[in-house]
């Protein structure tokens, strides 16, 4: 049997197409760490001044809604002039929030309530705002000032709200972090102080819709992570690192598993036939169930060996370009109203561990097809096929409830909810996916090893 084993990874590390698969999927992690390097996700919105000076031209201010847009055009128009004299990422943040109602305030008096005195009252004030704009400090004391005088002049929920915002303001000031929207603490806080409201209000609601229920659960997870980010000082959340790379494992590199899991089981059989090295095989002291049987080991030991093969591949290309560091850096899950933390590599892990019955299935199939048609390429088309055709029934089966998707193997064969501590999405039990599972690979096993005892070498 080891003879046998040794010979069948020979033969499979011999073949062209696995050193091209490889190539592809090096070439593959590089570009993919490049992308997450570059974090293409972000986005921010331009704003041309041209396009609302014109729309400005053309509006009528005796109408009061166009008047109402004009006002807020030349608000923004404000905002941007002072952001290209002003252009630091804390400068610009504090224009944008700190600035921003003085200058609304400033043109609304001049062209919609006509005070001149007003007017001229909030030019001064801006004035003064736009000096200390060097010192984002002056901008935060003023915060604590309105915070303290809001909680002493409110009571119940708002008090709770301000004590809440006091609360991260307080927190900024103690760890010196600035309004620099580049910071993952500053980006914590914002996200915990513009939320706080909508939170508590839902928390404080009786009788909540559906929707309110999902908003509130949405909200209860992501405050639980901000939080955590602010005790810990952990920067979770960056999509830039090779910890976040390897988070997404599965979903960047699981096609390629996938490839070299079929390639692998869709021609461990008919490549025999068609070279004619089966006749070959089968004058060897070995029975045709141990010459199969040596076939299932190799699929089943190379199978966990690709993935770790890739997983040191994506580790060593990610940590060149992206560097190490990250990896120090935990995992967050929130499962049930608590915080779970994981190693990336322990994650990496447990992600690879809950698809494996998803290539196991696969593999076997790609065997039985292998000996059933003797063609490698009908092996690798019907066995991609039936995995995307998996696909497609479980997202059925989320939508419509039909009793014909319940004994569909895509509904068992994915175990990732439970790394992220969710239940299995079509209701079934752990116990009954394995079952499943073990019912369709023992009956393609019983009819790979039937056909192949039973298939005549003299007609190949």
């Amino acid at each position: 049997m080891l003879r046998l084993l040794q010979n069948e990874i020979i033969k499979l590390l011999k073949k062209k197409s696995f050193y091209v698969v490889t190539i592809i999927f090096i070439l593959f992690c590089v570009l993919t760490n490049i992308v997450y390097k570059s974090d293409v996700s972000t986005s921010s919105t331009e704003v041309d001044p041209s396009t609302l000076e014109k729309e400005n031209q053309r509006l009528d201010l005796t109408n009061s809604e166009d008047l109402l847009i004009y006002v807020d055009n030349l608000t923004t128009l404000k905002v941007e002039e002072l952001k290209e004299t002003y252009n630091s990422n804390t400068q610009a943040y504090l224009i944008a929030n700190f600035l921003y109602q003085t200058i609304y305030n400033m043109y609304e008096a001049k062209y919609i309530l006509n005070d001149q005195d007003l007017y001229q009252a909030y030019i001064s004030e801006l004035d003064e705002l736009i000096k200390h704009l060097d010192d984002w400090h002056y901008f935060l004391d003023e915060r604590l000032t309105y915070l303290e005088a809001k909680i002493s002049s409110t009571k119940n929920s708002e008090q709770e709200r301000y004590q809440k915002l006091l609360a991260y303001a307080n927190y900024r000031k103690e760890n010196d972090i600035a309004y620099d929207p580049t910071n993952y603490l500053h980006q914590a806080l914002v996200f915990l102080e513009e939320n706080t409201a909508e939170y508590l209000n839902l928390q404080n609601l009786p009788n909540l819709t559906k929707e309110e229920e999902e908003r509130l659960a949405f909200l209860e997870e992501q405050m639980a992570i901000y939080e955590y980010i602010l005790d810990t000082k952990e920067d979770i959340l960056n999509n830039t690192t090779l910890r976040a790379v390897l988070t997404n494992f599965s979903a960047e590199f699981g096609l390629f598993i996938l490839i070299y899991v079929i390639m692998i089981s869709a021609s461990i059989v008919s490549d025999e036939y068609a070279r004619g090295t089966i006749k070959y095989l089968l004058t060897k002291p070995f029975k045709r169930r141990t010459i199969l049987t040596s076939k299932l080991l190799t699929i089943l030991i190379l199978i966990p060996i690709i993935m770790v093969f890739m997983s040191l591949i994506e580790i060593i290309i990610g940590g060149i370009i992206l560097g190490f560091d990250s990896l120090k850096i935990p995992i967050v899950l929130y499962q049930e109203g608590v915080l779970y933390t994981y190693s990336p590599l322990k994650y990496l892990a447990s992600s690879l561990l809950s698809s494996f019955p998803i290539y196991l299935v696969i593999a076997i199939l790609g065997l039985l097809l292998s000996t059933l048609t003797l063609s490698t390429s009908a092996a690798i088309t019907i066995s991609f096929l039936f995995y995307l055709l998996g696909n497609v029934i479980s997202n059925l089966a989320l939508i419509y409830d039909w009793l014909i998707f319940k004994g569909f193997i895509s509904l068992y064969w994915d175990f990732s909810y439970l790394v992220y501590g969710n239940p299995q999405p079509y209701g079934s039990s752990v116990l009954f996916s394995v079952f499943i599972i073990c019912i369709y690979i023992f009956l393609m096993l019983c009819l790979t090893y039937v056909i192949f005892i039973k298939k005549d070498v003299k007609n190949t």
